[in-house]
């Protein structure tokens, strides 16, 4: 490819990602808004508005072409990240629904930081390790969430 493809391939790459955004930042406003007590939806409210915005930016500026990224994404990355996309489509449409908000965390920050971990999968330290990890990322998640912000998150067969 030509450096003109290579810059435009890129140019739409952004675009489209950035309209991905956007739309689920207007789905997540447009649900924290039309609800019947307020009070819980305090923080996804704030978060989607931020989310809009920056959304909304993000999009004008790769329709204008004024990011400074690199060229286009090329299979090996998209291969990368594949893992992590397919986990929080499951983690979202899937566990969450299944087995409540923070369980659902637990497993899906486990899963991604297993194999995206470096370190050898047959020591039994690096998975108490993981583990470990995993309990105090989640611990910290509960202390922000429950106890800080007072956000009710979705329960359903455990926390």
């Amino acid at each position: 490819m030509s450096q003109i493809d290579d810059s435009t391939a890129g140019r739409t790459q952004q675009s489209i990602a950035a309209g991905v955004i956007l739309a689920l930042s207007l789905w997540v406003a447009y649900v924290s808004f039309n609800v019947d007590d307020p009070q819980p939806y305090l923080f996804p409210r704030l978060f989607s508005v931020v989310m809009v915005v920056l959304a909304a930016i993000a999009l004008l500026r790769a329709l204008r072409g004024t990011n400074r990224t690199g060229t286009v994404m090329g299979t090996i990355q998209i291969v990368r990240i594949l893992p992590v996309l397919v986990m929080m489509i499951v983690y979202v449409f899937v566990l969450i629904p299944l087995l409540g908000f923070y369980t659902a965390a637990a497993l899906s920050f486990f899963s991604i930081y297993t194999i995206y971990d470096p370190e050898s999968h047959f020591s039994p330290m690096t998975w108490v390790k993981r583990l470990v990890i995993t309990a105090g990322f989640i611990g910290v998640i509960y202390l922000v969430f429950a106890l800080g912000l007072k956000v009710q998150t979705p329960r359903a067969l455990f926390i």
